[in-house]
């Protein structure tokens, strides 16, 4: 249990890395993947899943108010959820990008919080009651415990679950996971290649 702690808080450090401070690209997913593999004892099973979603989210650029599904949670609890809790990879990494759309939706909800409190905070700080160092710490906190709670949840509750059913899932879809999974670089190859090739507009 303790490994699972350490991973969740470490991935919840890493997705702040997207937009909060830092932003050394250690939130990159390829990134996220082989630190979170080698965490948790599986460095290259890590590195291909955060390899395979680079190529899902590599244009995918939190840019302004704009939320994208976040490719480090992705990454992450794919790999919490394969390497630590022995579930089948392509199963661990479909269900990463659906968490990865999940958290778009808190990361909103947690900036629609923050946004009501605005106009209390600027009078707070305009009547010196808090200074902004700590507005901004507690905004770190505050997003940190919120991305740790969900991870943390995430992969307790559908980690066991997918490795105990596992067994009972039919060969036929077993087969059809893993083919889509080994397709997932094609076509983020192609999406990359799309991306490269298409020229601006010249007025």
């Amino acid at each position: 249990m303790l490994e699972l702690l350490i991973a969740c808080g470490v991935l919840a450090l890493l997705e702040m890395d997207t937009t909060y401070f830092g932003q050394f690209l250690l939130s990159r997913p390829t990134c996220t993947g082989a630190i979170m593999g080698y965490l948790c004892g599986d460095f290259f099973l890590g590195l291909q899943l955060g390899v395979f979603a680079e190529l899902l989210f590599i244009d995918f650029v939190p840019i302004g108010g704009v939320v994208p599904p976040s490719g480090a949670i992705c990454a992450g609890t794919s790999v919490i959820i394969s390497a630590y809790f022995g579930a089948d990879l392509y199963f661990s990494f479909f269900l990463g990008l659906i968490l990865s759309w999940v958290f778009t939706w808190v990361e909103k909800s947690l900036r629609r919080y923050r946004s009501k409190l605005l106009p209390e905070v600027e009078a707070a700080i305009i009547d010196e009651k808090v200074s902004p160092f700590q507005i901004i710490f507690q905004s770190f906190v505050m997003e940190y415990l919120a991305v740790f709670v969900f991870v943390l949840t995430a992969t307790s509750l559908f980690g066991p679950f997918l490795y105990h059913i596992g067994d009972k899932i039919p060969q036929s879809i077993h087969v059809a996971f893993k083919f889509s999974y080994f397709l997932v670089p094609w076509i983020g190859l192609s999406m990359l290649f799309v991306s490269f090739s298409t020229k601006p507009k010249v007025d």
